[in-house]
């Protein structure tokens, strides 16, 4: 009789090494969990942004109208409203303009106590490149309690001829004819200040297709379409895998 090392070695010596058929099947079971993790969180995250981003439209838009500020809803905001009257599930950011504002004003009738809902903050946004015309890209970002998610706040402004220049980059201005004079549309049990000719402004910014959404597509500003993390977002989202 074998003593208990020569039965372990005897163990050893039987233990089966996997086929490379089998390492493949577990390495994909691994990066197949792995996956759906992931996916699982995402889905998680979507949905819990979403619920803020509507919370900062129906907060938001009306305190902007308390203060007496004159704006419209627009870009992604405005394309999901009008679509489908809720926010998009991949939407990010709500989007917000402002005309002709007089930015220390504005930041500063913001930051007065009561102006804006508790928690909510609001700071400069921008890189401050020249756009021409003595306007920078510069906007303020309302932030909603613990900076998780905000809203954009950009200035138009009057140009000579038919353009507004939006305080962002010159590919989102657009034809004065189709925003004034203001209007409304419904958001979500709400209504908030729309562009006069909705439908065509859309048509404008995102094309004839604007109702179909298009991740990390952000039609005629194709600077803002090239920077490279909207690039890994459409690269992700090539694989299922979406914000």
């Amino acid at each position: 009789m074998g003593g208990p090392k020569a039965k372990t070695a005897g163990r050893k010596a039987t233990r089966r090494v996997a086929t490379p058929a089998e390492a493949v099947a577990r390495g994909a079971g691994a990066v197949g969990l792995a996956y759906g993790g992931l996916w699982l969180a995402l889905a998680a995250y979507r949905a819990l942004k979403r619920r803020l981003l509507r919370r900062a439209l129906l907060e938001v838009v009306p305190a902007l109208q308390r203060a007496g500020l004159t704006f419209w809803v627009d870009f992604g905001s405005l394309r999901s409203l009008a679509a489908v009257n809720d926010i998009y599930e991949h939407d990010n950011d709500v989007d917000l303009v402002l005309w002709q504002p007089d930015w220390e004003a504005v930041q500063a009738r913001l930051s007065q106590p009561g102006a804006l809902p508790k928690g909510f903050t609001v700071e400069w946004a921008g890189k401050g490149r020249d756009l021409g015309g003595g306007l920078v890209q510069r906007w303020l970002r309302i932030y909603l309690p613990g900076k998780v998610m905000w809203a954009d706040l950009y200035g138009a402004y009057d140009t000579p001829g038919d353009t507004i220049r939006i305080s962002k980059n010159t590919q989102c201005d657009v034809p004065r004819s189709l925003v004034f004079p203001l209007g409304s549309l419904p958001m979500l049990d709400s209504t908030a200040p729309a562009p006069a000719d909705v439908e065509g402004l859309l048509r404008h910014r995102y094309g004839p297709e604007w109702r179909t959404p298009r991740y990390a597509c952000k039609g005629r500003d194709q600077t803002e379409h090239r920077k490279p993390y909207l690039r890994c977002l459409r690269a992700l989202g090539r694989l299922g895998l979406r914000i």
